[in-house]
């Protein structure tokens, strides 16, 4: 038997290439590989960068769904089951929305696909596939196979992702993965991400997880072990770990050089509604903040706007508070309202959607606002985000802060991963407006 794997992109301008900060391993892919038993013949297109071979003698193609991806994902499900391929759609947008998804596969994944593909692969074999099956939340995994990427030498940034855990035990109410995971969180065994990390070609490492800290015993019996591979690494956490000043230490010394947190938003009456009031109980943020630098890691700050008490002027408050703090690189983002969270019910009951279902909605463009704010029109919001994020990523600012992080590390890896980075955001920032989502229109009409 034989095996494809999809990933689907989310989408670019005629005549421009795929941007480079999503270029990413598919790390996914690489999971999903080491699922398969050695018998089965299987092969993978990255439809960022490279053409899909619709005329491939596989016998199954597999999906993996974002909400991002969705109308881009339906249109290749249907273009290879329309040659007589089975189709079978994963991933988190199906796992939100299994009934939608249904009606472009063969079958669909719901849940994680580490209990259920040997189930899958069996019926397949057998000529009995189900409409659907459900994997449920679990992480059972030992190592992912990369090779199925490595092959054709695909052109990914150099860094190595790596899953350690999955879901987090906050509740904000945006966010998906707290609905699906109901907050709570899984991780892999240690001693599994230790081996893992082994074999990885690149020696900056991204830790996938969505709040390592929400297991403090295993992060730091991970930081321990982390410690003996002179590594470089980043993950996402919470404000809260820097009360722990014993576990930043550790940190540094195991490698971590930067750390993602989604601060949100600077309005208290915001950070209530998303249900992350709890980030005001922590003390004083701006102590905090210094806490993590003084350890010598930064900080890259993730904002979204678009919550009832946003104006132009907490745009300017933010950018401020960014300013002050020098923070290595920031998102402003404009809240996306994810199907499946408690903030689409919410919105969808103010009767506040101006698009119910945006991912599929032709003529969509990447920073199109698809809600009614309170304070500003969607036309407002999105040029708001567009226009502090360049005033963050003017050359001015990039120097101002390149030379204050030279305070922190000595680094040269990662003094110079701050100027490539910069300065592709500073070109980004114009390109990433308008790109549009899930189109391919010269490639599907064919």
């Amino acid at each position: 038997m034989k095996i494809t794997f999809i990933l689907p992109a989310i989408g670019k301008k005629p005549g421009q290439k795929y941007l480079k900060t999503w270029l990413m391993e598919p790390l996914t892919v690489a999971v999903l590989n080491s699922l398969l038993p050695g018998s089965i013949e299987r092969e993978f297109f990255d439809d960022r960068i490279e053409p899909i071979d619709y005329g491939t003698d596989s016998d199954a193609v597999f999906i993996t769904v974002e909400t991002y991806t969705a109308k881009r994902a339906y249109a290749i499900a249907e273009r290879f089951r329309l040659s007589g391929k089975k189709v079978i759609l994963g991933g988190y947008h199906v796992t939100l929305c299994p009934d939608e998804a249904t009606e472009h596969a063969d079958s669909v994944m719901v849940g994680n696909a580490d209990a259920i593909m040997g189930d899958v692969l069996s019926d397949l074999e057998n000529g009995t596939l189900r409409k659907r099956y459900d994997g449920g939340a679990c992480i059972a995994y030992k190592r992912p196979d990369r090779s199925i990427y490595k092959s054709k030498m695909k052109k990914y940034l150099p860094v190595s992702l790596v899953e350690t855990g999955r879901g987090c035990y906050h509740n904000c109410e945006f966010c998906s993965i707290a609905g699906y995971y109901h907050s709570h969180y899984l991780h892999r065994d240690v001693t599994d991400i230790i081996d893992e990390i082994k074999t990885c070609e690149h020696k900056i490492f991204f830790f996938v997880d969505d709040s390592i800290f929400s297991d403090r015993r295993f992060a730091e019996e991970l930081f321990t072990e982390l410690k003996k591979l002179r590594i470089i690494w980043t993950t996402q956490i919470t404000l809260d770990v820097a009360k722990d000043e014993r576990m930043l230490k550790l940190m540094k010394e195991s490698g971590c050089e930067m750390v993602l947190i989604g601060f949100e938003s600077v309005e208290s009456d915001n950070l209530r509604q998303m249900n992350k009031s709890w980030t005001e109980r922590l003390g004083e943020r701006d102590e905090l903040i210094e806490k993590i630098h003084k350890a010598g890691i930064s900080i890259y700050a993730s904002f979204v706007f678009g919550f009832d008490s946003d104006s132009e002027e907490t745009f300017k408050t933010t950018l401020d508070f960014c300013k002050k703090h020098k923070f290595f690189v920031v998102a402003f983002n404009h809240l996306l309202i994810f199907p499946g969270t408690e903030t689409y019910a919410s919105f969808k009951a103010q009767d506040r959607l101006i698009s119910e279902k945006w991912w599929l909605e032709d003529g969509y463009t990447f920073g199109k606002i698809t809600f009614e704010p309170k304070k500003m029109t969607p036309e407002e919001l999105r040029a708001y985000c567009k226009k502090y994020r360049k005033y963050y990523f003017s050359f001015g600012s990039i120097f101002r802060r390149g030379f204050t992080l030279l305070r922190r590390t000595h680094r040269p890896l990662i003094n110079f991963a701050y100027w490539f980075v910069n300065v592709v955001f500073h070109f980004e920032v114009d390109r990433r407006s308008g790109i549009p989502v899930g189109e391919n229109l010269e490639e599907i009409k064919k």
